[in-house]
Formats: C-alpha cells, structure tokens, sequence
C-alpha cells in the first residue's frame, strides 16, 4: 500500500516597504537635511541612505568622516560641520558598534575601489528597516569625496539581500524602487521594496533586461545595463517661434548605459556631452561657460553640480526622448531636467538660489565614458530587480501613486511540513480508518432511506391472475398502543392506507421546510501590512538618541 502524503502549504513570501524621499533627523548636533530611506542602527542612532548597485555591501558614513581634516572639496572650497552632516546623511559612531575583519570586502565591493575610495573599516550592526532587523555586515567609510552619502548596498551579490532571506524576511533577492521625484516644482516621495516591487507604482507593462554579467561598463561596476538606442532633446524656448529638436542618439551611435539609482544626475561620455552642450548654447544665446560650484559655494554647497547657467540666460525647457532596446521609449519633463540651483546652506539646510538654473547633467564627461541614466530618468520608470531569475524590469511610473502595494517576486512558496517516517504511517492509518468510517455511514444512510422507501406494487401476468386465492381472512382486531406510561390501551384508529398517506404528507412537509434554506455568507479580508508614513524615509522627523 501506498503512502500518503499531504500537499504542501504554500504561502505568500514576505516583503518589505521601506519609504523613500526627504530625510530629515533632529539632532542635538544639527539636524540632518539630506534624501534617502531613513533606518536606524541599533546602538547607534538614524541615517539616511541611498538604494546603490555601486556596491554589494552597506555602506554606513562614519563621525570621523565630518572631522576638521576632511571637510576640503578637493579645490571647491570647504564645506561646514553642518552642511557635511547633512550632505552625508548623517553618521554612526564606529565605537557603538562591534568590529569585525575587512578581509575579503575589497574583492566583494570592486566598485567602490574604482572611486579611489579604501575600505579600512567594518562592523557587524543590527539594522532597523521599519518594523524589521537584521544583523549584517557593514562597511564603514570615514574618508573620501567621491560619494556622498550612506549607501544600501543593492548589486547583485548584495550582502543584505542573503541576509534579509537567510533569516526569512523576505523571500527572494529581489527588490522594487519607485525613485519618487527630487523637482522643485513637483516633488514626489517613493518607495524602496525589498523582496518584491510595489504594484500601485506601475503605470504599464513591464519591460524585461538581462543583468550584466560580467557587471563591467568601461571601468565602472555596474549590473543594470541598457542599450541606448535613440536619444532626441526638444526645446520650446520662449526665444523660439517654433519647437526644435536634435536626435543626439540614433541607431547608428547607439550606446550601452548603466541604470544607477545612486546617482542623481544623467552622465554623458565626452562626445556626446558637447553636443547637448553645443545645442543648449545655440537655443538659449548664452555663450558663457557653465557656472563652477566656487562661485556659489560662498554660501551654497552643491553635492553633485551639473551644468549651472545664470538665470538671466533664460528657460531651456527642453525635454529628453530616450529608447531602450529598441522598445522602451520614455519622456523626462522639463522640470525634471532643469530646476533653480539647490543645495545646502552654511547650517546644513536646504534652500534654493534662483539666480542660477542648473540642468541635472553632470557638468563633466562621465568616469571613463560610461554613460549613466540616474535618478532624474528613473523618476518616470519603475525599477524592479530579480537576482533569482537575473532579470530586471522597467516600467511606465504612476506618478499619482500613493499607498505602496508590495507583491513578493513570487506568488507561492511551498513551506517544509517537517514529517517523519512515523508520522507518515500516521497519516497512512488515520485514511484507512476515515474511508472505513465513510462506508459504515453510507450504510446506515441505505439502510434508513430503505426503511422509508413505500412498498412495491406489483402487476400480475394473466396466468396469475387465473389461479385461485384463497377465500380473504377475517379483519384483524385492532392495535392496542400504550399512551403513556401507565397500562392504560388505546386502539389504534388508523388504517394502514392512512398510516402510508400521512408519512408521506410528512415527507412533503419536510422537503418543503428544507426547500429553500438561508444562504451562508462567508466574508474575507486581505490585509497589508503597509508601513505608515513616518516610520522608515520620508519627509517625517526623527530624534537622534
């Protein structure tokens, strides 16, 4: 005889919503001002941290990296305690956590040593992502000024991602980023999910890519490459009678780029920067050079210039047409691309000179013409990222979205029943018994409907009909029936062609009363369990301890 084994149970794999956009952390230090997902580190305090592929570590700035020594700007001036603080995110104090070995980390984080930036330092820390930790590795930076601040490591052998699964947070090394909108103008929060992508951020279909493998873009590490095949700017100026445009991409200098949610701004290789720079001059009149951070830094402090012009150059309004892959095609608005210059003031707050616009193209060719599509094009995309399948997928954003709706990459994971031998010939035993106990109930069932079932009548063949019956017996004397419980006789009054004509008036009345019987409703609710707004990134404040 067989075994028999139960299916297995299968339940929806767990996610995690982490909100993303405005960090701000109350400190009797200063507060910080900065953009990111806001988490704590246990034994430590608040920080403010970017999504990254840059990386396969967290990356967590350290106290020392705001010391007297290392606030120059390499020729761009010095920045105050205050403005670094919010320009790194804020920082965790090294000696809060527990050290560990750095061996082996130069090897799993080669794009951070392609910035010229050491790894010296590492810790194992508890990390509170909302209303979850997890204790990981982390890489603490203390120097270097090409990066700026804390970033969640998210490439393709990301360390939080196997940690996050190892210990049943979420169900694959997958994640979903709605990069929300850094506009002056329109503003927008988004969302990071871990394990999954948010469903109320897609505005359409979803359009797949192959993770680079080998990750490498000319010198830069990076896992989320496209092929640019058309790139087209159009510019309706206010010196202009009609709109103009110029394809600066096409299918005959199409071009590989790297898809970095780390980055803000678009980088161009060199050749094509000068002719958006070439064209920008011709639309606008202004024959100038772009406006470099020492002449504003005085008393603004801007962590990634792109191309600065004086305001009295006029509006560039120009948008930015670009095809992938021959399929995805996808607007960035004006005032995605050009917004009045934003940084950090000399108490680390953020405020804006409207003297001076900048467009969010670095202001220099990018790091070994490796182009770089960067949070101002992800703000019109999704981004979601399968590690599992080696797949990443871009779709149309829905920029009207508010409540996340994470869904895990996968719809079902079977879940380990954790029998034994024994408890297998258990469930063999325990079905004999049921199916023996079905048979004796079907039995009894016969047995009762036989019982009610009305006698058969029968329909004699001639032959039958002519043999002769005996002359009909005399009438029986009627029943005697107890009434009670004394001794007391009654007689039975009913015939047994009444008796046979009232059980069956009572089968009717049964059936009838069973006919139509109430319905059962059965009501359900899904839950999600959405973070609230306050509780991990977003615009809300929170107190360093």
């Amino acid at each position: 005889m067989g075994q028999a084994y139960a299916a297995p149970i299968c339940q929806a794999p767990p996610t995690i919503q982490l909100s993303l956009g405005a960090c701000t952390i109350l400190s009797n230090l200063s507060d910080v001002h900065s953009w990111g997902v806001r988490f704590g580190v246990e034994g430590s305090n608040e920080i403010c941290a970017v999504p990254s592929t840059v990386v396969n570590s967290t990356f967590l700035t350290s106290s020392e990296i705001c010391d007297d020594s290392e606030l120059g700007m390499e020729g761009e001036g010095r920045m105050t305690v205050e403005q670094c603080r919010s320009r790194r995110g804020g920082y965790i104090y090294q000696d809060k956590l527990i050290g560990v070995s750095t061996a082996g980390l130069a090897q799993l984080n080669q794009g951070w040593g392609a910035l010229d930036n050491p790894i010296t330092l590492a810790a194992r820390a508890t990390l509170d992502l909302g209303r979850h930790s997890i204790a990981s590795i982390v890489v603490l930076f203390n120097k270097g000024y090409m990066s700026t601040s804390s970033h969640i490591g998210l490439a393709a052998a990301s360390t939080l991602l196997q940690d996050l699964k190892s210990a049943g947070l979420i169900g694959s090394r997958s994640w979903g980023l709605n990069s929300g909108s850094q506009s002056v103008e329109f503003p927008r929060d988004g969302s990071l999910v871990l394990g999954g992508y948010d469903e109320a951020s897609l505005g359409g279909s979803f359009f797949d890519y192959n993770i680079a493998v080998p990750d490498k873009l000319e010198n830069r590490d990076c896992p989320l490459q496209a092929v640019v095949t058309g790139l087209t700017i159009s510019v309706k100026n206010g010196n202009m009678s009609q709109p103009t445009s110029k394809v600066l991409v096409d299918n005959a200098n199409k071009m590989a780029a790297c898809i970095e949610p780390y980055d803000n701004q678009f980088r161009m290789p060199g050749p094509l920067l000068d002719q958006f720079l070439g064209f920008f001059q011709q639309v606008t009149k202004f024959s100038g050079d772009p406006v470099l951070p020492p002449v504003y830094n005085d008393h603004l402090l801007n962590a990634e210039p792109g191309i600065v012009y004086p305001k009295s150059a006029g509006q560039f309004n120009a948008t930015l047409r670009f095809t992938l892959n021959y399929n995805l095609t996808v607007e960035i608005p004006f005032y995605e691309l050009q917004r009045p210059l934003r940084g950090l003031d000399k108490e680390g707050k953020v405020v804006v000179d409207s003297n001076y616009t900048e467009l969010q193209i670095f202001r220099t060719p990018a790091e070994g013409d490796a182009p770089v599509l960067g949070k101002a094009f992800l703000s019109q995309l999704y981004l979601y990222v399968n590690y599992e399948t080696m797949k990443f997928h871009l779709a149309s954003q829905n920029i009207e979205a508010s409540t996340p709706l994470p869904v895990p990459a996968e719809d079902c994971v079977p879940t380990s029943t954790g029998r034994t031998p024994e408890t297998n010939g258990l469930i063999a035993v325990g079905s004999v018994l049921g199916a023996l106990i079905v048979a004796l109930l079907a039995f009894c069932l016969y047995k009762v409907l036989k019982a009610r079932r009305p006698p058969p009548s029968y329909t004699l063949s001639r032959e039958a009909a002519d043999v002769s019956l005996p002359p009909p017996l005399p009438p029986l004397p009627p029943t005697m029936l107890k009434s009670g419980p004394g001794d007391q006789l009654v007689p039975q009054q009913q015939s047994t062609q009444q008796l046979q004509q009232d059980q069956s008036l009572t089968e009717q009345q049964s059936y009838k009363n069973n006919d139509n019987p109430s319905p059962t409703t059965i009501g359900g609710h899904t839950l999600f369990d959405n973070l609230k707004a306050g509780e991990s990134g977003g615009g809300s404040a929170w107190h360093e301890s």
